[in-house]
């Protein structure tokens, strides 16, 4: 009987972590296989824990994640809309937290973890030469994306914002791998043409609020490792020596990267569009500061809130932060803000360490990953989409893995 339950928790253990490979593999070319991924890992997850008697892994997170649901179920029954409300909350906030658990739980060694990354790599250079030929070609391979008849790539994304957003969680990873010896030699040699690959697909998409997270990035990286940051310099050096040769539309976004937060818009239709999203996003938060207008109810309310002259349909605010005021107030985003705020402080405490182990270099890119995804929130919607939001937790569970198999005795005593 013992062995028949040992079997049984070994097969979903292992249904779960190829779930979790599968799901990063795919994550770029398909929701519905997310969704199919993520369910189907949720599901054995909580059914190998009830056979084990088990709880949830026990990370740094925990008590904050818990505080944020706490608020997200409260803001249901407070909601403009309990129906959209209660459906985000089943449907997404309580998906992507238990995945979270999924995979702080599931990555528990090198090997598992090396596996994962692999993956992660190998699905990131499909989708790169998709970009690179969309660039030549205007067409996707991977999904036959129509030509939105714009000089940026956004290969089997939506938008390029989108396929920004993923590079700029995938490129931290690719730069402290040079740091690592990875075990497949062929990766050796595949590295750096991986990196050149992403690194100019990241600038032909042409996402200012990419750019900003990448930079983030790199500059967090370069204070740990400080060949990063003799390396950003060059690279900066290299942009200004070769600016003038960039496509037009390169040239016009560097020369207007910080002019999300000008006083005044450029004549660019995503700036003058967002002017309009946050305008009326801050009349919904003013409208109620604290407790905000309910869990997902930023669109079923956007054409109360937005200028009467504004003839298209509701959308997101494009700042994940502002649309968080609206609909679950000053509470939900604090609430929300404790997540990398915890996770940000107990990973730098665990990077006092006195060997760079392999760990050490995954803790450190998944701090990099998210400190430049929640720059880009700033002014794009990421953690509202479903493939970008479960990236989001993906990557603070990769991050709890990596702090739960970082030795005590490898921290530099005080």
């Amino acid at each position: 009987m013992v062995y028949q339950k040992s079997k049984i928790i070994n097969t979903l253990d292992n249904i779960i972590l190829f779930s979790l490979y599968a799901l990063i593999f795919f994550f770029p070319v398909s929701k519905a296989l997310i969704e199919v991924t993520s369910t189907i890992a949720i599901i054995c997850f909580i059914i190998k824990k009830l056979l084990r008697r088990d709880g949830l892994p026990s990370t740094s997170l925990n008590l904050p994640i818990f505080i944020y649901l706490a608020v997200c179920f409260v803001s249901v029954f407070t909601s403009s809309n309990f129906q959209i409300s209660s459906r985000i909350f089943w449907g997404k906030v309580i998906q992507e937290i238990l995945f979270f658990f999924v995979v702080a739980d599931i990555l528990s060694d090198e090997r598992r973890m090396r596996n994962f990354i692999y993956i992660f790599f190998l699905s990131a250079a499909i989708v790169g030469i998709d970009g690179i030929y969309q660039y030549f070609t205007h067409k996707d391979l991977l999904r036959n994306r129509p030509d939105l008849g714009i000089p940026r790539i956004y290969a089997s994304f939506g938008t390029p914002n989108d396929f920004g957003a993923y590079l700029i969680t995938l490129l931290p990873f690719l730069i402290v791998s040079f740091f690592v010896k990875w075990r497949a030699r062929i990766f050796s040699y595949l590295h750096p043409a991986l990196f050149l690959l992403a690194f100019t697909c990241l600038v032909l998409s042409v996402s200012r609020g990419a750019w900003l997270g990448f930079i983030s990035s790199v500059l967090f990286l370069g204070v740990w490792i400080p060949s990063v940051a003799v390396f950003f310099i060059i690279l900066v050096l290299l942009f200004l020596f070769i600016k003038p040769f960039f496509h037009p539309a390169v040239s016009e976004r560097l020369g207007n990267l910080f002019n999300f937060f000008a006083p005044e818009f450029t004549n660019d239709a995503g700036s003058i569009e967002r002017k309009i999203f946050w305008a009326a996003g801050w009349k919904m938060f003013i409208a109620r500061p604290w407790i905000g207008l309910g869990l997902g109810t930023f669109m079923f309310n956007f054409k109360e809130y937005v200028a009467s002259d504004y003839l298209y349909g509701p959308s997101y605010a494009h700042n994940c932060y502002l649309q968080m005021l609206t609909e679950n107030g000053i509470i939900g985003l604090v609430s929300f803000l404790l997540i990398p705020a915890v996770f940000f402080y107990a990973g730098i405490k665990l990077m006092r360490v006195r060997e760079k182990v392999f760990f050490w270099y995954i803790l450190l890119a998944s701090l990099a990953a998210v400190l430049g995804y929640s720059v880009q929130m700033f002014v794009d919607t990421n953690i509202y989409s479903l493939d970008l939001g479960m990236l989001f937790w993906v990557l603070l569970g990769i991050g709890a893995a990596a702090m739960n198999n970082i030795r005590p005795e490898t921290v530099t005593p005080k």
